[in-house]
């Protein structure tokens, strides 16, 4: 193997306790990893030592000290939490998560001892081009079983990335170096940035007031995903709140690999940490869901075949040409004049209809959950009424929908929809229309319910046409599809 140089790194065949160390073999702004010869048990180990740069220098061969004095507290809280890193990792036995051997302290430091595993590391595979599906699928799933073990001892990894993620010699994964520590000096230093990894950490790294959980990892392993499928790194998260103009997985990917796992990554890389999803189980649900589908273009009617008798009936066809190819689309236009002053000149122009863009969809669902959930049916009323359209149904279709909702609602006064997923946009045959597909989940709750309090969970696939018109978005058609509802009963 080659053997990597770092200035500040213990000297090759130096020994720590029973450990000869022989090269490092990862280093960052947070500490050093070496391999290192256990010459008791006789193999080899890998062996983390705790030296944020940041903070703390090495003085003569081997001891740590902080920078100064006003560096001495940070230092001190995140030897800490690296210590309480190896115990709580030292508990996990999984076959996909780098196991705790032991640690100990020593030359005012600490020093994790984990299995060493000889392989590649992702971030050298990925730079060879993206990965087919199956493979990428076979590195991600053992290490979100992993992950799923981890977070439910409520402990968090923090710093996923290619190079944190080995590949063994059998093909399998596993994953290295956990970021506790890191955290906590994060949280008392002003040296956050230098810490965490640029296009893997979410924003709520960089805030230390943003609360992090699973979510938190679940945006780094999207990261991982979507380098996997585009061929290079995420847009690092400061310059994607001021612009994100990054590139969804669902454009990239297209084609490559199948939509449903395309869609996970986006709704994965949310800048939002309340948009992603919650945790991995519900993560994986949505990347190895049954495929969309797509809304049905309007039929377009064949032609008829049967033969005309062109002398018979030139002349009426003729002028029933004349009435389709000037009548129709004039009296159109001046209906559209009629009901939108301005619309002809805007023709004449040349003007057209700024393309529906995603942050105006999502602004739009926003209100559609904020409308629903608060169980509020003036305020739903209102929101179809400004909103839904129909196709010119009109109040008829609108009062409709009001005695649905109020209907509904009667039955179910408590109702929450949550976004499951990436929010997508397809083209329609209309330059002014958009097919939208979003997934949501929901909870209705039933005080009423003659076994007492009956609740209603589940999930579902949300599809509208949205239309562009002069007073902005119209949703003139939606439709709700179930993927699982469960019943159950309380009785508070």
């Amino acid at each position: 193997m080659s053997k990597k140089t770092h200035r500040s790194a213990l000297p090759a065949d130096f020994t720590l306790h029973e450990y000869r160390i022989d090269a490092v073999i990862g280093h960052g702004g947070f500490g050093i990893t070496y391999r290192a010869w256990d010459a008791q048990l006789e193999l080899w180990v890998a062996i983390k030592e705790y030296l944020p740069n940041e903070l703390a220098v090495r003085e003569g061969v081997s001891t740590v000290y902080a920078k100064s004095s006003t560096d001495e507290e940070a230092f001190d809280w995140g030897l800490q939490r690296f210590i309480l890193e190896a115990r709580t990792l030292a508990q996990f036995k999984h076959p996909n998560i780098v196991r705790v051997l032991r640690f100990f302290e020593a030359h005012r430091t600490a020093y994790m001892v984990m299995e060493y595993h000889d392989g590649e590391n992702l971030s050298a595979l990925l730079k060879r081009g993206a990965l087919e599906e199956k493979r990428l699928l076979d590195i991600v799933q053992p290490i979100m079983d992993g992950l799923q073990e981890v977070h439910q001892t409520g402990f968090l990894h923090r710093d996923i990335k290619p190079a944190n993620i080995i590949i063994r010699k059998d093909g399998t994964p596993i994953l290295l170096d956990f970021g506790a520590a890191r955290f906590a000096i994060g949280q008392r230093s002003a040296s956050l940035t230098s810490i965490v990894t640029p296009g893997y950490a979410p924003f709520e790294q960089y805030d230390s007031k943003s609360e992090q959980g699973p979510w938190t990892d679940i945006y780094a392993l999207g990261a991982v995903m979507y380098y996997a499928v585009s061929g290079s790194a995420p847009n690092e998260v400061v310059g994607r709140l001021k612009r994100d103009d990054m590139p969804r997985a669902v454009e990239v990917g297209n084609g490559q690999y199948r939509r449903e796992i395309l869609r996970a990554i986006d709704w994965a890389l949310a800048l939002d940490e309340e948009a992603r999803p919650q945790s991995v189980q519900e993560w994986r649900e949505a990347m190895l869901a049954p495929p969309l589908e797509i809304l049905p273009q309007t039929a377009i009617p064949t032609q008829s075949k049967t033969p005309i008798n062109q002398d018979r009936w030139y002349n009426l066809f003729i002028g029933l040409l004349v009435v389709l190819v000037v009548g129709v689309p004039g009296a159109y236009l001046l209906y559209q004049e009629y009901q939108q002053p301005g619309s002809f000149n805007a023709l004449l122009s040349g003007e057209s209809s700024p393309t529906i863009q995603q942050a105006e969809v999502e602004i739009l669902i926003g209100r559609y959950f904020a409308a629903n959930s608060e169980a509020d049916i003036d305020k739903l009323i209102d929101f179809y009424s400004e909103w839904v359209d129909y196709y010119g149904w009109g109040l008829v279709r609108k009062t409709a929908i009001g005695d649905d909702k109020r209907s509904f609602f009667a039955r179910w006064p408590k109702v929450r929809y949550t976004l499951a997923g990436s929010v997508e946009l397809f083209d329609t045959e209309k330059s002014n229309e958009k097919h939208v597909i979003f997934d949501l989940t929901f909870n209705a709750r039933n005080p009423n319910h003659e076994d007492g309090v009956r609740v209603s969970t589940g999930k579902a696939k949300q599809e509208w046409r949205l239309r562009r018109e002069p007073e902005g978005l119209k949703i003139v058609f939606e439709r709700q599809t179930i993927y699982r509802r469960e019943h159950s009963h309380t009785d508070e």
